[in-house]
């Protein structure tokens, strides 16, 4: 028995979609004064039961109680007017594209029916001052497009505009997937100390260490199913069985340093922005390399080099022995270098299409022969990559929108690895990713990259320490430290990466 006010009471929660029940039967209770995190595995039914409690889904069964009273949310501002605020894991549903860092952060005043028909600069410029206060970003140009500004800035405007309502339920959907390590442990300052007001805090995140670190409580779903709470001390052995039972081991890699090599991607004297150093850089076949660093580090400019987003300052990029440029991203992918975005939401998925299409789009042609695209080809070949990867879904006609976060970004992760290629690159992967769907989709790069080659971008030491074979260290868009994982100190990495 908690000995604290009891908020809100969230009973037999469940949600029908289709022939998919997406929930069933999910009860959880919501106190003052305590973070409480919900796990499971993508595709568990997390988002569906946040969508329900924060009034996107009206037509659901079950009750909700506030304060010991039946509601019935018919709209998210219903939920927003009763004290329940949300921050989405996708960032470009909380901004507005084409207006100011203060607008964005002010927007619930500008939008307010009590407000001004006649625009104030001066107010909205005082308001987004003291919301940012909050949360230290008063560095931020508060004239500045929202659209010019880095993914963590705009996350941490989109938190601190929810903090500022001062709301009854604060619900955080992986708030960290696109903030530094400093800033989240600026959010975690603030979390506890909207916690000792009173504030509950429902948390969602798939870094177990967070959850393990800052909840009280942590509720699971299994499969749309309430699957168990768990207690302080927490365990992430034990929060990992509760939300997929037992996890098989890390999948062991065959591939030897020793086996004959082919150079498949080489560097030479790669300046990728005018101040910084040359890059020289080799990566051989059957190798999952790691690239880490601290955002602004440099490591978002190389991909897109790679990738022909960009073009180089100067240096050369050697591709299978041979020199090349690339003044597009059609140029890349036929010489087989393949990309995973970092923004799948901005950067890589296809809305309001299938899975089948957001899976086959870049490589048409292949499917085709004298103009005509073999639907009964294409159908088998997102098939078995959907198999394969373990993407949870209803078939590969159902709507990318349908898929949890953590199966979406499987679907671009299976898009570049449906084809043949040279290198994959994979800029911050398992953002929304749970434990479960790392082990998928790392599982399948480690068994399918014999002939290929994987340069892994990602902020997370411990994802990369499980999935790759070597790892450089990038610094000010400069590589100082690059050793094998299986001899890499942890500690030392840290160090390393945080370096000024």
């Amino acid at each position: 028995m908690i000995d604290k006010k009891l908020l809100i009471r969230a009973v037999d929660i469940s949600k029908t979609f289709g022939a998919t029940k997406a929930l069933s039967g999910v009860s959880f209770d919501f106190y003052e004064g305590e973070i409480f995190s919900i796990v499971g595995a993508n595709g568990a039914g997390k988002s569906t039961f946040i969508k329900i409690l924060c009034g996107y889904y009206a037509d659901y069964e079950g009750k909700i109680y506030i304060d010991g009273k039946l509601v019935k949310f018919e709209s998210p501002r219903d939920a927003y007017e009763a004290g329940i605020q949300v921050v989405h894991q996708s960032i470009e549903q909380g901004i507005v594209q084409n207006m100011s860092v203060a607008e964005n952060l002010a927007l619930d005043m500008i939008i307010s029916p009590n407000a001004s028909f006649v625009y104030d600069k001066k107010k909205v410029l005082k308001r987004a001052k003291e919301i940012a206060s909050k949360m230290d970003l008063e560095y931020l140009d508060m004239d500045k497009n929202i659209q010019d500004i880095t993914q963590s800035e705009k996350q941490m405007i989109i938190i601190a505009r929810a903090l500022a309502t001062k709301p009854k339920l604060l619900i955080l959907d992986e708030p960290t997937s696109s903030i530094s390590d400093k800033e989240a442990g600026m959010l975690f300052k603030t979390l506890y100390k909207l916690r000792d007001e009173g504030v509950s805090i429902l948390y969602i995140s798939h870094y177990l260490a967070e959850i393990k670190k800052i909840s009280n409580r942590v509720g699971v779903i299994r499969d749309g199913k309430f699957g168990g709470l768990l207690n302080q001390p927490l365990e992430i052995s034990e929060i990992v069985k509760a939300m997929v039972g037992d996890l098989e081991s890390a999948f062991e890699r065959t591939y030897d340093e020793k086996d004959s090599k082919k150079l498949i991607l080489e560097l030479r004297d790669l300046v990728v922005q005018g101040s910084s150093e040359p890059l020289n850089i080799k990566i051989y076949s059957g190798e999952i390399v790691g690239l880490i660093g601290l955002i602004g580090a440099g490591k978002t400019e190389l991909a897109e080099t790679l990738f022909g987003i960009r073009r180089p300052i100067s240096g050369e990029i050697i591709l299978d022995g041979k020199s090349v440029k690339f003044t597009n991203i059609r140029q890349a992918i036929k010489h087989g270098i393949h990309m995973v975005p970092e923004n799948r939401t901005v950067n890589a998925i296809i809305p309001e299409n299938s899975i089948k299409n957001n899976i086959t789009l870049p490589f048409l042609s292949f499917f085709s022969k004298y103009g005509v695209l073999s639907k009964k080809n294409e159908i088998k070949a997102s098939k078995r990559i959907i198999d394969d990867m373990g993407i949870k879904c209803e078939g590969f006609g159902a709507l990318i929108e349908s898929l949890s976060g953590g199966n979406q970004q499987k679907v671009i992760v299976a898009r570049w690895l449906l084809m043949k290629h040279n290198i994959v690159i994979l800029d911050e992967p398992f953002q929304g990713v749970d434990i479960k769907s790392r082990r998928d989709i790392s599982k399948y790069l480690q068994e399918n990259t014999r002939d290929s080659a994987v340069l892994m971008i990602s902020s997370d030491i411990d994802e990369l320490m499980d999935v790759t074979d070597k790892i450089m260290v990038m610094n000010k868009s400069k590589i100082i430290w690059s050793e094998k994982t299986s001899e890499v100190n942890r500690d030392k990495l840290l160090s390393l990466i945080t370096q000024e």
